[in-house]
């Protein structure tokens, strides 16, 4: 019997864990940070650093939401930022190549 290489294959993960950035303004801790699947693993240090340059600067959500935009344009990127539901003081950032 054979088996189609549709059946070895692995599930591609909806998203992965890229860490957390510390960010302690607005009543927040910091941001936890996740990557969609369109976005190779081998971006994720350049993604880190760019949204430490993003934070270094703002004290407001509307500050950082633009900042983090910014940086991540330059880069081929776009983050979703939202506050945690269960946690309001850290904000979800989510990572896709969608612009």
């Amino acid at each position: 019997m054979a088996i189609s290489a549709d059946s070895t294959s692995r599930p591609v993960p909806a998203s992965r864990r890229l860490g957390s950035v510390p960010w302690y303004h607005a009543g927040c801790s910091g941001f936890s940070v996740t990557a969609l699947a369109n976005v190779p693993p081998s971006d994720d240090s350049m993604i880190r650093a760019a949204l430490v340059r993003g934070a270094i600067s703002c004290q407001t959500v509307e500050e950082i939401d633009r900042a983090l935009a910014r940086e991540l344009w330059q880069i081929g990127y776009v983050a979703n930022v939202q506050h945690d539901p269960a946690n309001r003081a850290v904000l979800l950032v989510e990572i896709s190549t969608d612009r």
